[in-house]
């Protein structure tokens, strides 16, 4: 059999731009659906993120527990609902990169429970804009030098996270060792390879090189299965389990306009999922993805997690394994919700040594900064319109480091604002695409 990466191809009835992946619609068998939902789950950091959150903020062992479990129920239920009855893509969901940050300070500062208040009041007005057809305009400013410069941001954002897993995991005593590295290297080259030879080896490229990492991690010595023992069988997430909401005129603001970000940054993802599966992404398709990119905040935020959105690795795995079926990242979606209640089983995924995930995410995030590449490069036929997407990648990635000596004599919304590159970059891009191009193309026409 040819493999069901290499089925669909023609699709000239969707218009496909990119004839190495497969059809949103494609019913693959059950076993093989499962293996591949399982694939999409374990690239996604939605396991890694709320371990990191935890780790790094000092969370309590029931509050670790509280958020993991949290976090997979909010976004299975989002990813099943998205690929089932809202944006009909093979989006998988997870918490959102923009919020760690924002989550980590405002736990260590105590403030956590106004900013749980803080994104319901944002995402409850997300919610209600998306309901009634508002994000269409917003989309009208997503041209694919917008788009493209907030995915490659996305991509270079995960470049940090990346490659501290792909070392080993900071803090850790075989951080920057040889064996770490070679479990990383040794991960990457087996995704790689599985991609060039195609067939069933790239369906489940992602899947083999877990398996090889782990296999070489037993050899290494270096799989630790003592947080197995000490998970609990069955957990439920606790609702408020930072105590009772509060108000704060300030975090409100601030988790207010990250989420607008991390929508415009979910609405990039679909721009991309649309084009590289050639579907034509309508207006009612954003404004429902939107309404359950709001939902599952909503609900994370109730029982301890934070801000859902498209995560930007998985599109990276469609591209690398042709697998673009949404039935796929649906099962995906009821894994993650099957791991909400059954944390021993999640503890398993826990214990992968933190250089196969870093190997296992290099190739994903890669090919996320080379479709935001594409994206944002396409001639507009003006020097000027082509400006748009370098001056928002420079305010990005260049602001941000300057964010300590920028944010001296300004608000504090803003100087927390200046910190983060996707916020920074996408707020620019915006900004030039209405004043060097939609401006001046009104004033022409008149």
């Amino acid at each position: 059999m040819a493999g069901y990466a290499d089925a669909h191809l023609g699709g000239s009835e969707h218009g496909l731009v990119d004839n190495a992946v497969g059809d949103v619609e494609e019913i693959i068998p059950a076993k093989r659906r499962v293996a591949l939902g399982l694939q999409q789950a374990l690239v996604s950091n939605a396991w890694l993120d709320p371990i990191f959150i935890a780790s790094v903020a000092g969370f309590s062992a029931a509050l670790a527990t509280n958020l993991v479990t949290a976090t997979f129920l909010a976004a299975g239920t989002v990813t099943v609902v998205q690929s089932t009855r809202l944006v009909r893509l093979p989006v998988v969901q997870g918490p959102s990169s923009a919020f760690s940050p924002l989550a980590i300070g405002y736990y260590k500062a105590g403030t956590i429970s106004a900013a749980s208040l803080g994104l319901i009041i944002g995402a409850g007005l997300v919610f209600l804009a998306a309901i009634f057809g508002q994000f269409a305009r917003l989309r009208r400013l997503l041209s694919p030098a917008v788009s493209g410069t907030i995915i490659t941001l996305v991509g270079i954002a995960l470049a940090g996270f990346t490659f501290m897993e792909f070392f080993g995991g900071i803090g850790s005593p075989s951080f920057a060792t040889g064996s770490s590295l070679l479990l990383a290297c040794v991960t990457t080259t087996v995704v790689l390879v599985s991609a060039a030879l195609g067939g069933t080896c790239r369906m489940f490229g992602f899947l083999i090189a877990l398996i090889v990492g782990d296999i070489l991690a037993l050899c290494l010595g270096m799989l630790d299965f003592s947080t197995v023992a000490q998970a609990p069988w069955i957990a439920f997430p606790k609702l408020l389990p930072y105590g009772a909401l509060t108000f704060d005129p300030a975090i409100t603001i601030t988790m207010c306009i990250v989420f607008v970000v991390a929508v415009v940054e979910a609405m990039g993802m679909y721009e991309a999922t649309a084009k590289l599966t050639g579907i034509e992404l309508t207006d009612r398709r954003v404004n429902a993805g939107i309404a359950g990119e709001a939902g599952g905040s909503m609900l994370a935020a109730l029982i301890g997690g934070f801000g859902t959105t498209a995560y930007a690795q998985n599109l990276g795995v469609i591209r690398l394994t042709g697998v673009a079926s949404r039935h796929v990242v649906r099962v995906a979606g009821i894994i993650f919700i099957v791991l909400a209640f059954l944390p021993k089983v999640a503890a398993i995924l826990v214990a992968t040594p933190a250089a196969i995930v870093g190997g296992l995410f290099l190739p994903a995030a890669a090919t996320v900064v080379m479709t935001g590449i594409q994206m944002a490069s396409q001639d507009r036929g003006s020097p000027v319109k082509n400006m748009v997407a370098p001056l928002g990648l420079m305010a990005g990635l260049g602001i941000p480091a300057l964010s300590g000596a920028l944010s001296g004599g300004l608000p504090q919304i803003l100087g927390e604002m200046l910190g983060h590159s996707i916020v920074v970059g996408a707020v620019t891009v915006m900004i030039a695409e209405i004043v060097l191009v939609r401006v001046p193309d009104l004033l022409r026409s008149r």
